[in-house]
């Protein structure tokens, strides 16, 4: 194993559906970077607070 096969195996990324829309964080440095759709949201601080606010987004931006 090569340290470019290592760095990315530390790369944590969560996939979820909901609602036909595609929600994914990624870990990137020290922040969390919600993506919806494949478009970026913004980087957040904690997995959580990602989390919370693209679901926010699905609530108010894609539909009820």
């Amino acid at each position: 194993m090569n340290f470019t096969d290592f760095r990315s195996s530390l790369i944590e990324n969560k996939k979820l559906k909901i609602k036909g829309t595609t929600i994914e964080i990624k870990k990137v440095g020290r922040k969390y970077r919600a993506m919806v759709d494949g478009d970026k949201l913004d980087d957040y601080a904690t997995e959580m607070q990602a989390m919370k606010m693209a679901k926010e987004f699905i609530k108010q931006y894609k539909g009820k």
